[in-house]
């Protein structure tokens, strides 16, 4: 199983999230921060969408890998990376890998994400019952190496990658 492959499934199941990114080989997540008076802001918005596409607007080798493990179709797919708790999921994993890279704070739990990507998937109701124990299932097998994974996600702080 490709780590990308991993990511895209915690990061579309919450932060399926996040970025899942980053995910194929002509595209990466990077976050831009911007250090102001009122702290540190995150400039660009990531979507779990975002995660999937390539720089043309495509959708990348990861997309499909997904599409394959979860065994599901594109309005499903569409569905998961849409879903409004699994992108708020994201923001908070963002936040907290932001908060990690530049102020040496500690890192969100394997059980928090995991328990982030449970309670954001049990939340949309625009999910199915089989989908979500899909998500779940496959969050929780692979959950060691996105957590890992994620934390790699590079930042860029006014202009400065760290």
């Amino acid at each position: 199983m490709s780590k990308k492959l991993i990511t895209t499934i915690v990061i579309i199941t919450s932060i399926l999230l996040v970025s899942l990114y980053v995910l194929s080989n002509t595209y990466s997540v990077i976050i831009d921060v911007i250090e102001g008076d009122n702290g540190t802001e995150i400039i660009n918005k990531i979507t779990i969408r975002d995660l999937l596409i390539d720089d043309n607007g495509n959708y990348n080798s990861t997309y499909y890998e997904v599409l394959n493990e979860l065994v599901i179709n594109d309005n499903e797919a569409n569905t998961l990376m849409e879903s409004v708790p699994l992108n708020r999921a994201l923001q908070v994993v963002l936040n907290d890998i932001v908060n990690y890279k530049l102020h040496n704070s500690t890192r969100m739990t394997k059980r928090e994400i995991y328990d982030l990507i449970v309670a954001s998937v049990n939340e949309d109701d625009n999910i199915d019952e089989n989908l979500k124990n899909k998500i779940i299932k496959k969050s929780n097998e692979y959950l060691n190496d996105v957590y890992n994974y994620l934390y790699d996600i590079k930042v860029n702080s006014n202009g400065e990658q760290i």
